[in-house]
């Protein structure tokens, strides 16, 4: 545990919740809901509510994708961090851009993907009168905006040393939970 008073505030800061994280933690409160009545109708009251599994599906995609928006942002997506760690040292620039690249042009093609879908499609829910499209839509706007903060990573990357990008990445890595 750190004892000291500076650690700890950054540290705390870091924990915060900040604007990005409340449509996930929206979408994460709806999501219980909807499960907890889905289970209690289904195996308490023996009548299953028919619309409780789409809704609870498309809330969960609503989630991962909300969710991963955050998560970007703050530049904590999974990675193989081993490879920066056995990498010598002036090749973690170059490592780190070329992962920030991949994950900018991954964002930024399904986002476009996700806004052909919303363009192409007019359906709506099966078991609620509400249209995919808003889904989709809601899927590529995630994933335009974790492009838009891929790139800002990339520049970011691009003006610091590989030595520092090596020790931010180490300190992320080590960081006490």
């Amino acid at each position: 545990m750190n004892t000291h008073p500076k650690d700890a505030e950054e540290s705390q800061s870091e924990n915060t919740i900040t604007w990005l994280d409340w449509p996930a933690l929206i979408l994460f409160s709806a999501l219980m809901v909807i499960v907890f009545l889905q289970f209690f109708t289904r195996y308490f009251l023996n009548d299953s509510l028919g619309w409780t599994e789409e809704i609870a599906r498309y809330l969960l995609i609503g989630l991962v994708f909300s969710g991963s928006l955050s998560v970007v942002h703050r530049g904590e997506h999974i990675f193989l961090e081993v490879i920066h760690r056995l990498a010598p040292r002036p090749n973690s620039k170059p490592l780190a851009l070329v992962s920030e690249v991949a994950g900018f042009a991954y964002y930024l093609a399904l986002g476009v993907f996700a806004f052909f879908l919303m363009a192409d499609t007019d359906q709506s829910l099966v078991s609620v009168n509400f249209p995919k499209a808003a889904i989709y839509g809601f899927v590529a706007a995630t994933l335009i905006v974790s492009a838009v903060f891929a790139a800002n990573r990339i520049k970011g990357f691009a003006g610091k040393s590989s030595e520092e990008i090596y020790k931010e990445l180490d300190e992320k890595a080590t960081a006490e939970d």
